[in-house]
């Protein structure tokens, strides 16, 4: 399995690099992120007591706005692997069945994390890395949410112990930039997003490669039909 495993020096580098190359963009899109989730969240804590009812609303607000930044995190890091800069602002389109099946995966990958925190922790954080690629390869591939579920798994078999570096890693960084009295999230948030598609990406075509080899070296497997 050492094919499949990747450099987190080199991940948090790619996402350094495309950060500065891109750093007008970040600044512009994280306030604009910010603000929009604080509006929402300002006043559903305004109206909480006065209003619940209204207050809801801006809580259902506040987490859909969560829901979609996630998905344009995905897309935005996706697209800074392929191209120095982001150019067009095409990642700010999706299709209604495309922002359903990235929700139910999130949903679906949600849950398993709680219940696999209830079951001591240790089960939680083994789905959180072994299922942490299903937004991507949602949003990359097409796949509705059992097959991303079960590409994942595959994805990461062999480099979970480096994915979870990895995590408590780009965890530090994000944790970092806060403390920088806030200015340095500016930074981290890129860098984390465009690291964990360099790794989703490496670990899709070592996956591709692979499955590949195994279908090319099994001498049960019929020839292909010839013109």
């Amino acid at each position: 399995m050492s094919e499949k495993r990747f450099s987190i020096e080199e991940s948090i580098r790619f996402g350094w690099n495309r950060m500065k190359d891109n750093l007008g963009f970040f600044i512009v899109y994280l306030i604009i992120l910010f603000s929009v989730e604080f509006f929402f969240g300002g006043f559903a804590g305004l109206f909480e007591d006065s209003l619940p009812l209204l207050s809801f609303f801006f809580n259902v607000g506040s987490w859909i706005v969560s829901m979609i930044s996630a998905l344009f995190a995905v897309k935005i890091g996706l697209r800074l692997y392929d191209k120095n800069k982001t150019g067009s602002y095409d990642f700010l389109s999706f299709s209604s069945s495309l922002f359903f099946k990235f929700l139910l995966g999130y949903v679906l990958y949600t849950i398993l994390i709680i219940v696999g925190f209830i079951l001591l922790i240790v089960p939680g954080i083994y789905l959180a890395v072994k299922y942490q690629f299903v937004p991507y390869l949602i949003i990359d591939k097409g796949m509705d949410p059992i097959e991303a579920f079960k590409e994942s798994g595959k994805m990461t078999d062999g480099s979970k112990w480096d994915l979870l570096l990895l995590l408590i890693v780009l965890g530090m960084i994000v944790i970092i930039g806060f403390l920088a009295f806030i200015v340095g999230s500016f930074v981290a948030i890129p860098i984390v997003m465009v690291a964990e598609a360099y790794v989703y990406k490496k670990l899709s075509s070592n996956t591709v490669v692979n499955s590949e080899i195994v279908s090319s070296d099994n001498p049960f497997q019929p020839p292909a039909p010839t013109n």
